[in-house]
């Protein structure tokens, strides 16, 4: 259930949850490119198409033979999810280089004016949303929850996962939340690199961890476990 700091967080505007975004910034090559933060439903038709081609470019292989196969229909679902939120990275040459910002521009009546840009255009993405999730405690935990770090092949080894994952951290500060969480298949050796490299840890609910925990008192309650294919990661955003 939603607690009052995540239905605010939902309710909040991207300027609210943002205010450094949109920025503009350029990569070693010299060339340019904006951050923004939008809203899945201010997402134009093609501005969907290009984040779901990069997802599927990226993932099809990784994801048919694990626990999480998907189809386009069902992807786009939970990819557009109507509290999703996704920190873009465009390129600056896009068509729609004016257009990146209006998310903070353009308003009219306290709505959010759409966003378009072409796959050609899409270095990378940041998908979240706010929620809670369940601990070991009695408490959930308020979490903002990362769905998806995806980057364009042609701009990886560049720092810009890092990037998106520092400008996701910091929107979940500003809320108060507990912690960055995240699921991320075993298979996905670079990606699991790559989160451990940024200071996430197995989760104390974690299947893994959980197993790794557990003390074993005989060996044929083991018979029926079955090894799950997925680690679930965190990051506190609690200062020490």
């Amino acid at each position: 259930m939603a607690t009052p700091k995540i239905r605010s967080a939902n309710a909040a505007s991207t300027s609210t949850l943002a205010p450094d975004l949109p920025i503009s910034d350029k990569l070693g090559n010299g060339s340019s490119y904006e951050i923004s933060l939008v809203k899945s439903q201010n997402l134009s038709s093609r501005a969907q198409d290009a984040i779901f081609k990069l997802f599927d470019e990226n993932m099809y292989d990784l994801q048919k033979t694990s626990t999480f196969p998907y189809t386009e229909s069902s992807k786009r679902e939970e990819l557009f999810d109507p509290d999703a939120r996704y920190v873009l990275l465009l390129s600056s040459t896009s068509s729609t280089s004016n257009g990146i910002g209006v998310n903070n521009k353009g308003k009219g009546k306290g709505k959010e004016a759409q966003v378009e840009f072409r796959y050609e255009d899409l270095l990378g993405f940041c998908g979240f949303r706010f929620d809670t999730e369940e601990t070991l405690s009695s408490r959930d935990a308020e979490v903002v929850y990362c769905y998806e770090v995806q980057l364009s092949r042609r701009c990886r080894g560049l720092g810009l996962g890092k990037r998106l994952l520092g400008i996701l951290e910091g929107i979940g500060r500003r809320r108060g939340l507990d912690k960055v969480m995240l699921t991320c298949l075993k298979s996905n050796a670079s990606a699991l690199a790559f989160y451990t490299k940024q200071g996430y840890t197995a989760d104390e609910i974690d299947p893994t961890r959980i197993n790794e925990e557990e003390p074993v008192e005989d060996d044929d309650d083991d018979e029926g476990e079955e090894e799950v294919d997925y680690r679930i990661l965190s990051k506190s955003l609690k200062a020490i």
